[in-house]
């Protein structure tokens, strides 16, 4: 399955280079485009990208920029491919939610960290999201960095394309309830977000020079934070 999503990835990026141009871009290089015109991309960019796939669809859009590249995925399949495309990257094969939470990335100065985590997914454990890690993330980076994540709005939208059963969709419901302090986490919108995500950053010790919503697609979308170490 990886090998043929990796091998079909190729073939569109080889025939889509030579059309590539400013206006044709991935929502995470507009986002990070948006960044710079913010003033806030890193300029010696310290990268962790902690569910890389091959690193064909997202790492490749900064891979260049970065002056020290850190990937991780649980894949082997995926890793295998990972290392052929991003030789100078450090490229893990294993579980980065806890390598994030249990101190086993190799660095804790990243100026940049990408959570492309799957959706809609129940971890083993019965998490979601980025929930059970989200506060972790902050142990592992600079006093000054970029978060970007992918957030869901509105689960039923989401669900309503990628089917699963009740039993799913409620659990996922009730961890958005603990995880955004709200009654109906099925829903909880980019304006509400991005207030809730701003006062978590600001409990944990960090100003908030950015919180900012864009979309990936009409289910899903990265949300990009901006802080700085009080």
């Amino acid at each position: 399955m990886v090998s043929k999503l990796y091998y079909k990835n190729k073939l569109v990026i080889r025939l889509i280079k030579p059309f590539e141009n400013k206006r044709l871009f991935t929502a995470l290089k507009l986002n990070i485009i948006t960044i710079k015109d913010y003033g806030f991309w890193p300029k010696k960019l310290i990268a962790l990208d902690a569910f890389c796939q091959t690193g064909l669809q997202w790492t490749r859009v900064f891979s260049d920029e970065a002056k020290y590249l850190e990937m991780w995925d649980i894949n082997a399949e995926a890793i295998k491919f990972a290392k052929k495309e991003f030789p100078k990257a450090n490229v893990n094969c294993g579980d980065s939610i806890d390598a994030i939470m249990n101190n086993k990335l190799h660095r804790k100065d990243f100026n940049f960290v990408l959570i492309d985590s799957p959706v809609p997914f129940m971890y083993p454990d019965g998490s979601f999201e980025h929930f059970k890690f989200f506060d972790s993330i902050f142990k592992n980076i600079a006093n000054e960095a970029v978060i970007m994540m992918d957030v869901v709005p509105n689960i039923e939208t989401m669900l309503a394309k990628h089917p699963h059963p009740k039993e799913f969709s409620d659990k996922w419901a009730a961890a958005r309830n603990q995880f955004y302090n709200v009654s109906n986490g099925a829903i909880v919108l980019p304006l509400q977000m991005t207030e809730i995500y701003k006062n978590k950053v600001e409990a944990l010790g960090y100003t908030c020079k950015l919180v900012t919503y864009n979309a990936r697609n009409e289910h899903f979308g990265i949300l990009t934070i901006v802080v700085s170490k009080k």
